[in-house]
């Protein structure tokens, strides 16, 4: 498994026209939401100071209970504005755009292994939100299909984008249905922080395997071990998985063949093979930051397993 610590300095180059600044965000909130000024700037800079504060609002507004999927919650991610202000936000910051450069950089690899040519591509961004991602690979001369929760805010705001920057049909496609995304015809697709929102994230990953194509590439980030008040729309139930994702991914039949060091594990890339060998289970097992996440993970577990256990027995209650 090989681990890069540096993206391609061309690939940082082309960031032109995506709102990294304060300025630049309200800017782009206030022309493709119709919000006005003040108040966009208000919910912008509240924003950067506490991640969450806006999804934080839509959860109390649409009486969503924190860290369960329910109906509410289901509403929330349709009608709510939070997940616009949360995305470009923390878009901007430099940690998260190189999750994006470096799936450039794993992309371009991909296609001079397979000799293909970079435009030729086919690749599929799942839950880019606002669509910076998108917007970004297109720049950098790649074809992209976008999905997001069709008919939502995030949605509309994410199209009207590409509308006004000459992407939309060209070299963005935003698809409209879940079930177009799985024709097995991607050569990589993009997941990144989505599947800790999922009441069924297992089935997700089972999905991801069915969008690519033989020997394409899953790039994948997931927060499960997140549970914070900030975060409400982070899934308890899938708290158990963190730690687990290369074999959760393995058990389906795609292999971790590379993560980021920088950040660690964001992105993860996995490779769509036929069926799963006892060798890349080893693989895995033999990993040392793998493993020490793993065992991480299971002391967290086993400390609030003892704790509820604890709490549960004391005769006056927690």
């Amino acid at each position: 498994m090989h681990c890069s610590h540096t993206a391609s300095e061309s690939s940082q180059l082309l960031l032109a026209g995506i709102p990294c600044s304060f300025t630049e965000i309200v800017g782009e909130i206030v022309r493709f939401s119709g919000l006005p000024r003040e108040t966009a700037e208000h919910r912008v800079w509240m924003e950067a100071l506490q991640l969450g504060w806006n999804v934080t609002d839509d959860v109390k507004r649409f009486r969503a209970t924190p860290h369960r999927f329910d109906e509410n919650m289901r509403l929330l991610y349709r009608d709510g504005d939070g997940f616009i202000f949360e995305t470009l936000v923390f878009w901007a910051r430099p940690f998260r755009r190189k999750w994006t450069v470096h799936a450039l950089d794993r992309i371009i690899l991909y296609a001079r292994s397979c000799g293909i040519n970079l435009s030729t591509l086919r690749v599929l961004i799942l839950g880019d939100g606002t669509g910076n991602d998108s917007i970004f690979l297109a720049q950098n001369g790649l074809n992209v299909d976008f999905f997001e929760v069709p008919g939502s805010k995030t949605y509309e705001f994410a199209v009207k984008r590409f509308r006004s920057r000459g992407l939309l049909d060209g070299r963005i496609h935003v698809l409209k249905s879940y079930e177009d995304c799985l024709s097995g015809q991607y050569d990589a697709v993009i997941s990144f922080e989505v599947l800790e929102h999922l009441p069924e994230p297992h089935k997700a990953i089972s999905d991801l395997r069915a969008m690519l194509k033989h020997g394409g590439i899953a790039l994948v980030t997931e927060a499960f071990a997140y549970l914070a008040d900030a975060l409400p729309t982070h899934l308890e139930s899938n708290r158990k998985y963190s730690g687990r994702t290369p074999i959760l991914f393995l058990k389906n039949g795609m292999l971790l063949r590379w993560y980021s060091r920088d950040p660690l594990f964001k992105p993860m890339e996995f490779v769509k093979r036929r069926r799963p060998h006892l060798t890349d289970f080893v693989s895995i097992l033999t990993d040392v930051p793998i493993t020490r996440l793993w065992f991480f993970e299971r002391m967290r577990a086993l400390k609030r397993t003892s704790k509820s256990v604890v709490t549960g027995a004391m005769p006056w209650g927690p």
